[in-house]
């Protein structure tokens, strides 16, 4: 089975995209592992495919890495869009469905209450460890907390680009260029 030819400024762009990605999910010493092991050698593959002068090889090579670099930061930023609207979704669809399970819980203490209220004193123990109401007091407590703590949309983090920069490339490519032309 034969691999099919790939194009050295392909294979550069997706190595290059491949640190970005790696950046952008928070794998750091990945990201620098991938410009410092991967990068160099698709570099000077790419070098060696071109006629380009020294001058115009790193211009193009800055070139390929500002527009890989700002791909990468636009995928960070749709990416946050979408986990804070995510968010968001989630945290109303469990804030209603609490919500609802907190008005069950009322309707059945209440309805326990109504029925404890039915049954002859003679029939409750003396060592309850606290009345309906009391019982009832708590839920009520309870709830009250939870729509204090409960989370509206706009508390939510705010999504944020993950800036994409990569100090070192440009003295990794002058490095490189240099001993190309050697």
């Amino acid at each position: 089975m034969s691999t099919p030819h790939v194009n050295p400024l392909d294979a550069l762009k997706g190595g290059f995209r491949k640190a970005c990605v790696k950046r952008l999910v928070g794998d750091e010493s990945g990201a620098v592992e991938v410009l410092r092991d991967e990068i160099p050698k698709l570099v000077v593959a790419w070098a060696k495919s071109t006629s380009l002068e020294a001058a115009e090889k790193k211009a193009k090579l800055k070139e390929l890495f500002d527009d890989e670099s700002s791909r990468a930061e636009e995928l960070a930023v749709a990416f946050d869009l979408f986990a804070g609207r995510f968010e968001t979704r989630v945290a109303t669809i469990v804030r209603d469905e609490l919500s609802k399970v907190a008005g069950r819980l009322e309707a059945l203490t209440g309805k326990l209450d109504e029925a404890s209220r039915q049954i002859p004193a003679e029939v409750v123990s003396g060592d309850d460890e606290g009345s309906n109401e009391e019982q009832f007091d708590s839920a009520e407590e309870n709830r009250e907390t939870y729509s204090e703590d409960s989370v509206d949309a706009d508390e939510l983090d705010p999504p944020r680009g993950i800036g994409l920069r990569f100090d070192e490339i440009e003295q990794m490519i002058d490095e490189v260029l240099e001993t190309d032309d050697s």
